[in-house]
């Protein structure tokens, strides 16, 4: 398992709000993306703190010998740590009123050799690239997606839509949450890659682009992960950089028989200071 990933803040914010971290226990692989919301620090804080929680909730975890036997093993550990980011979040705002009102997205992923299970609150987005196509695998808590649900919207008029960063749900705002998980089975060729993204991203760059990039990216031998991420981001800040702006993308590697994930990949976290709406 490869993974690559970068958070930037943009052309108009004076903070970047997005959080990421990158996480490995002996080939099950972890990515969490953020993305804050709420006053002055709010969002800094709220997305920071729910990154620091969720992950320190697996860790805790898997140093309680945690075994990710069923479908239901993933889908329960990855329900606790959502829990403990959103109680995280909750505390603080409660006890801190220049805090309060503050929350965050979260979109996580965790892979244990052909399965990926996916935690989701709010509309930052998990992508499968198989095959040379994209798909969103998540999704969005959001007005605009409720109004294309409710035939109110085409998707088309969604993209214009002046209200579509009002999100209808999010870590920390209420002291609970409810958190879609799902899992996917992964069976991809060599070009397979997972993208999760801030809506700096997703909002800004159509999913076509989206593609395109990708697909670019897959073209190049040996693949150039780093450069790929770069390029999305490129992307985003082409389009005016409106927004902070994170992508990570997981490019599954199978040794033939075990397809265990790579061993050494390093805990990582990357944390910048975004903005005041998701």
């Amino acid at each position: 398992m490869k993974i690559f990933g970068s958070t930037d803040i943009g052309k108009r914010r004076r903070k970047n709000e997005d959080c990421f971290a990158v996480k490995e226990y002996g080939g099950v692989s972890l990515v969490v993306v953020c993305d804050g919301m709420g006053g002055a620090n709010g969002g800094t804080v709220a997305s920071s703190v729910a990154v620091e929680q969720f992950t320190e909730s697996v860790d805790a975890a898997f140093r309680r010998g945690a075994q990710l036997l069923t479908e239901g093993d993933c889908a329960s550990l990855l329900a606790h740590a959502a829990a403990a980011a959103n109680g995280a979040v909750y505390r603080k705002a409660a006890k801190d009123e220049t805090l309060q009102g503050m929350g965050t997205t979260l979109v996580a992923a965790l892979f244990t050799e052909r399965t990926m299970y996916v935690a989701n609150v709010g509309d930052s987005r998990l992508y499968l690239m198989s095959q040379g196509r994209l798909r969103q695998i998540t999704r969005d808590h959001s007005l605009v997606q409720y109004m294309i649900d409710s035939g109110k919207l085409t998707p088309e008029e969604a993209k214009d839509y002046p209200n579509r960063n009002i999100i209808t749900r999010a870590i920390g705002i209420e002291r609970i949450v409810d958190v879609d998980i799902l899992s996917v089975e992964l069976f991809p060729p060599e070009d397979s890659l997972i993208l999760l993204c801030s809506d700096g991203l997703s909002s800004y760059v159509s999913d076509e682009t989206i593609e395109t990039i990708l697909q670019d990216g897959l073209r190049t031998e040996p693949f150039d992960g780093d450069s790929t991420v770069g390029a999305l981001i490129d992307a985003a800040n082409d389009a005016g950089g409106m927004d902070n702006v994170t992508a990570v993308l997981i490019r599954p590697e199978w040794d033939g028989s075990s397809e265990k994930a790579a061993a050494n990949l390093q805990a990582q976290e990357n944390h910048a200071p975004p903005l005041t709406d998701v």
